[in-house]
């Protein structure tokens, strides 16, 4: 009787850690590491095709499988498309700083997330005309900005807190007047 007693409480103990790692099962508590690469389009001028390209290094801690939190570091890499002959293709370079914010809605295999970047970086090279009441352009200039970046998309959960996503956010720097626009993004996090 005792066997038979002690046998079914280990078989309990078992049946609930398993229940409490299955709902654990795609999520890791603790660091975690994220790479993100990206192209964006730059709407701060009236030209069609000023394109760029990002890559996003993210390091923090996941506090559990639904929120994440850590700091950053881009790079935003924009190629304007410059109607005169003389500047046609200058290119900047912006270096962003943040403390990233994560929240994954679902503790499925796959899940919508949303995301919120926010700090200060500098940009370095071709600054373009900003309007009648903005800044001239400039071939070789600078400026710091404030940054922040709202996202949405889906990630595809596999064990021990990997993922691999998809998503679309909208970057904005304020420094020289409104910068910005939309940014697709494909990462994984391990």
């Amino acid at each position: 009787m005792r066997r038979l007693l002690l046998l079914l409480v280990l078989l309990g103990a078992v049946v609930i850690n398993a229940q409490a790692q299955d709902g654990y099962r795609y999520a890791k508590r603790g660091y975690f590491r994220s790479v993100r690469v990206g192209a964006l389009h730059d709407m701060t001028t009236s030209h069609t095709l000023d394109v760029g390209h990002s890559i996003d290094l993210v390091n923090g801690y996941a506090f559990n499988k639904w929120f994440m939190m850590g700091g950053g570091i881009g790079v935003q890499y924009t190629i304007y498309n410059i109607d005169s002959d003389d500047n046609s293709g200058q290119t900047n370079v912006k270096v962003p700083i943040y403390l990233h914010l994560r929240a994954n809605v679902l503790d499925r295999k796959v899940t919508p997330y949303f995301a919120l970047n926010l700090g200060g970086g500098f940009c370095k090279g071709y600054l373009p005309n900003l309007g009648a009441n903005g800044d001239p352009e400039q071939l070789n200039g600078s400026y710091e900005f404030y940054y922040m970046e709202p996202q949405i998309g889906a990630a595809v959960r596999f064990g021990g807190g990997k993922m691999l996503e998809l998503g679309l956010s909208f970057y904005a720097d304020f420094g020289r007047g409104l910068n910005g626009g939309p940014k697709l993004n494909i990462g994984f996090t391990w």
